[in-house]
């Protein structure tokens, strides 16, 4: 008898290619021209596919580093539920549609930011 598993390495994702001009370093809330604030209000808090006004998910007030739902999703770094959804292998990963602007950079910033502990 053979067991396959889908956790082997043969079929393992492959790791995601990380832009060279993708500048990861020092991502802040609101310093590095507020990048993280930026993809945040842009991409997420304003948004009805996502989490802005009207929105099926999570809604609520994203649009500020003291906004009680954006504290409760990126608090713990790298084990809160937004690093969580960022991951490209959690089973409904951010976003989850096709979202125009976002961008691989995005992600890998707002990554680096929560593993940084998502300074402000």
């Amino acid at each position: 008898m053979t067991i396959n598993s889908c956790d082997s390495e043969e079929n393992a994702l492959p790791a995601p290619i990380t832009p060279s001009s993708c500048d990861t370093s020092k991502m802040t809330y609101s310093t590095n021209s507020g990048q993280i604030q930026g993809i945040i209000n842009a991409q997420c808090a304003t948004t009805p596919s996502c989490h802005g006004a009207g929105a099926t998910k999570v809604s609520g007030d994203f649009s500020s580093w003291t906004a009680p739902k954006l504290q409760q999703a990126i608090s713990g770094g790298t084990g809160s539920t937004m690093y969580q959804y960022l991951q490209p292998t959690y089973p409904t990963p951010m976003p989850n549609v096709p979202q125009p602007g976002w961008s691989e950079c995005d992600r890998l910033k707002l990554d680096a930011w929560l593993q940084a502990g998502a300074p402000q």
